[in-house]
C-alpha cells in the first residue's frame, strides 16, 4: 500500500534468479512484468479485480512504453514499485511506476506506460464511467507520446521469428513483456556496441505498438544502429509493423509524459 492511496499503490517485489541475465542483472521485461502486476494489484485494490474485466469483457492494451533503467538491480535485491494513473484521452490511460531499490531507495527504474481501452481486446471504447470514478486522475488530459519511425539501413539483417504458445497471455495474444525479450536479443545478437548498449545503465527503451501477434505468426524483425541509438522493428512479411522501437544507452526523460 502507499500514503497517498487511491491515487498511488506500492508493492515490493525481491528479484528472482530467472529475472536476471548473463552478468545477474535484472532483464528489462522483468521490470515490465512487475510493472503489469502492480498495475492489476492497484485495480484490485479500489475494488476491480481481473475478475470484474472479464465478466464485463474489458481488456486494456498496450500502446506505449517508455521504460527507463537508471541502476543496476540483481538477485535478490528488494525493489519497490509505485504506480499512479497519471491521466487519460478517451480510450488511452497512462500510468507511471517508479522502481526504487529498499536498501539504499536508489530509483532503479521509470516506466511510462499508456494502454487503450478495448471491449474483447479488439474495439477502442471509452474507459468505463465506473473506472473514472475510481480513478479521478483519469479526468486529467493527456496527449499522445509520438516514436518516429526510422527507415531501417539498406543491407542490415533481417530474420524470421515466431512467438511460442508459452509467450501467450489470456488474451492468446503475445504478452507485450515479451516484445522486449525480443528485442533485447535481436539488438545483442547484432555485436558488441550492440550488446553494450543491451545492457548499459542507464539506458531508455521506447516501444510502441501497432498489433497484436499471436504463436506461429510469421514475423521478421531487424535491429541497426543511427542517431546515437538502436532501433528496432517487429513486422509481418508483407511490411505490416507489429512494433518499432529504440533502445539508447542514455537516460531518457519522463517528464515529457
Amino acid at each position: 500500500m502507499h500514503d497517498d492511496f487511491p491515487r498511488a499503490f506500492s508493492q515490493t517485489f525481491r528479484v528472482r534468479y530467472d529475472e536476471c541475465g548473463p552478468g545477474g542483472w535484472m532483464r528489462a521485461s522483468a521490470h515490465l512484468r512487475a510493472c503489469q502486476e502492480i498495475a492489476f494489484a492497484h485495480s484490485d485494490a479500489v475494488g476491480f479485480p481481473l475478475a470484474w474485466y472479464e465478466h464485463n469483457r474489458f481488456f486494456w492494451i498496450l500502446r506505449r512504453i517508455r521504460l527507463v533503467l537508471h541502476h543496476l538491480a540483481r538477485y535478490g535485491h528488494a525493489l519497490t514499485y509505485t504506480t499512479r494513473v497519471q491521466g487519460a484521452r478517451r480510450m488511452l490511460a497512462r500510468r507511471r511506476t517508479t522502481v526504487r531499490r529498499e536498501s539504499d531507495a536508489a530509483t532503479v527504474a521509470t516506466c511510462i506506460a499508456d494502454w487503450i481501452f478495448t471491449s474483447d481486446g479488439t474495439r477502442a471504447i471509452r474507459i468505463d464511467d465506473a473506472l473514472v470514478r475510481a480513478f479521478p486522475a483519469f479526468t486529467q488530459p493527456i496527449a499522445p507520446i509520438p516514436l518516429v519511425e526510422v527507415a531501417a539501413l539498406a543491407g542490415a539483417a533481417r530474420r524470421s521469428v515466431a512467438f511460442r504458445t508459452t509467450d501467450l497471455d489470456d488474451m492468446r495474444h503475445a504478452n507485450h513483456t515479451v516484445y522486449v525479450d525480443l528485442c533485447d536479443d535481436t539488438i545483442t545478437r547484432a555485436g558488441t556496441s550492440a550488446t553494450d548498449a543491451a545492457t548499459a545503465h542507464p539506458r531508455t527503451y521506447d516501444l510502441l505498438y501497432h498489433s497484436a501477434a499471436a504463436a506461429d505468426d510469421a514475423l521478421v524483425d531487424v535491429a541497426w544502429a543511427a542517431t546515437g541509438a538502436w532501433h528496432y522493428r517487429l513486422e509481418r512479411p508483407d511490411g505490416t509493423l507489429v512494433l518499432h522501437g529504440r533502445l539508447a544507452p542514455e537516460e531518457g526523460s519522463t517528464n515529457d509524459a
